[in-house]
């Protein structure tokens, strides 16, 4: 997926020109409105990445051939939630192809790492939560273990686990557990750095009048909040305090998007009552 392609931008787009062509098509694509839910979402995880400059200059690099591969996304959709078979990712080669590695460095050589992936749901990356892996070890063995996956996780993060991984040589230390976290998209929540995004569908009434609202966060908390009168549709509303944590104890805001449905009016007679209404609102504006 390209995803300048995705959101329909220039690679030199600015930050504000992607935050616009972003803000565009989510609205025009959100499941509320009868858009196509795995588009909204490949428009999510394109934003997610370009929105953040050290994602971006790693994948600027990738498409350029420069560096390693990066797609934190990849396989989240296909894997559903819970643990992939780690039997394909020991790598490659003989148990010793690390110890030969390890010799050109200045470590005492050991077992193989492992790597595994698992999946979460959007609550669960914001909530955190420990789930339960087995799995059998490249020797044999069965392990079983808890993997602690922290409040604020961001799809792609490695949890390391060391001494968790191989040990085929009994002699040799036991290598390391490598966890690769990936996070389910969610229709009612998108997440921007360690902001949390949500969105609110108000009719065109609300929309003219203001209103009262409560929205949810994905752990159940409940924030009351004003709408203006004369509202229009992509607004957003900042409540702080109520986003993800951040790996350096920060907690980013909860922003509120807000989408005006306009229905399409046929009857005759409904029109002319809502074109006098409307000329009665001109009136009382000069």
């Amino acid at each position: 997926m390209d995803y300048y392609q995705t959101l329909g931008v220039p690679e030199n787009s600015s930050p504000d020109d992607i935050k616009k062509a972003y803000r565009k098509l989510a609205a025009k694509h959100h499941p509320d409105k009868g858009g196509d839910t795995a588009q909204f979402q490949n428009i999510s995880r394109a934003y997610d990445v370009l929105s953040d400059p050290q994602k971006r200059s790693q994948y600027d690099n990738e498409r350029h051939g420069v560096g390693q591969g990066f797609d934190p996304f990849v396989h989240a959709a296909s894997m559903g939630q819970g643990w992939q078979d780690v039997s394909s990712m020991f790598g490659h080669g003989s148990p010793f192809e690390q110890f030969f590695r390890g010799a050109q460095r200045s470590q005492r050589p050991k077992n193989r790492d492992l790597n595994i992936r698992c999946t979460v749901t959007f609550k669960q990356s914001y909530t955190g939560c420990d789930l339960e892996a087995s799995f059998k070890l490249p020797s044999g063995k069965q392990q079983n273990m808890i993997i602690k996956v922290p409040p604020g996780v961001q799809s792609g993060q490695v949890i390391r686990y060391s001494g968790m991984g191989d040990d085929t040589l009994v002699n040799f230390p036991k290598g390391d557990l490598n966890v690769t976290i990936m996070v389910e998209a969610d229709r009612n929540y998108d997440r921007r750095h360690n902001d949390l995004v949500t969105f609110l569908h108000i009719n065109i009434v609300e929309a003219m009048c203001g209103c009262n609202k409560i929205v949810e966060t994905p752990d159940g908390t409940k924030i009351r909040f004003n709408l203006r009168s004369g509202v229009l549709s992509g607004s957003e509303y900042v409540s702080k305090g109520y986003g993800f944590k951040g790996i350096d104890g920060s907690i980013g805001d909860l922003i509120i998007q807000v989408f005006v449905t306009v229905p399409a009016v046929n009857d005759p007679d409904i029109k002319i009552e809502l074109e006098s209404i409307y000329a009665k609102i001109n009136n009382l504006s000069k």
